[in-house]
């Protein structure tokens, strides 16, 4: 991904993933300059989401068996895949360039991690209505890598928070209806 404009996002820059509504999974990306984009689910769809990120237009993220494909809308040639394997996944960006995501030690933290460390650090937050990402930038890297990164570490994480939502009412619905 080229930048043009130049910018860049620096060390300790933080930018949140906040839910718009307690009734859609539709959440707004900011950071302390403002708007940066979002990501959205369409209702019923659990694999399938779209998002739209300052300098990268929209795009398409949809998990099919074990994979995670990130396209732009409507293109056949992916920006990024994530390969999710039982070490952690991989993340393949379109630059050739490998990334790990793993989930840290305590709570729900995961960092996108490279050889030389992690390069962002997700901290994903399920209130009574709405969910949330803080995602914490560990280097400095063009606006557009950091957007794109903080998309697919978004989807990641805020997917795996629906789905421990959804088991936890799954088996309070199995334990109340046996009882």
């Amino acid at each position: 991904m080229n930048n043009p404009a130049g910018r860049t996002v620096g060390p300790g820059q933080v930018i949140r993933l906040a839910r718009r509504s307690a009734w859609r999974r539709d959440y707004d990306m900011r950071s302390g300059e403002g708007a940066l984009g979002w990501l959205r689910w369409q209702p019923g769809r659990r694999s399938f989401a779209q998002a739209e990120g300052r300098g990268i237009g929209l795009i398409d993220l949809a998990t099919r068996r074990r994979r995670v494909v990130v396209a732009r809308a409507g293109a056949a040639e992916p920006l990024a895949t994530v390969d999710r394997g039982r070490g952690g996944s991989v993340i393949h960006t379109a630059g050739g360039r490998a990334l790990r995501w793993e989930k840290m030690a305590r709570g729900n933290r995961w960092a996108i991690r490279d050889q030389d460390g992690a390069v962002l650090v997700i901290a994903a937050f399920q209130g009574l209505l709405r969910s949330s990402a803080q995602i914490s930038v560990e280097r400095a890297m063009p606006e557009q890598t950091a957007v794109l990164l903080c998309l697919i570490g978004g989807y990641l994480a805020l997917s795996e928070l629906q789905y421990k939502a959804d088991l936890a009412a799954a088996t309070a619905a199995a334990a109340a209806g046996s009882g």
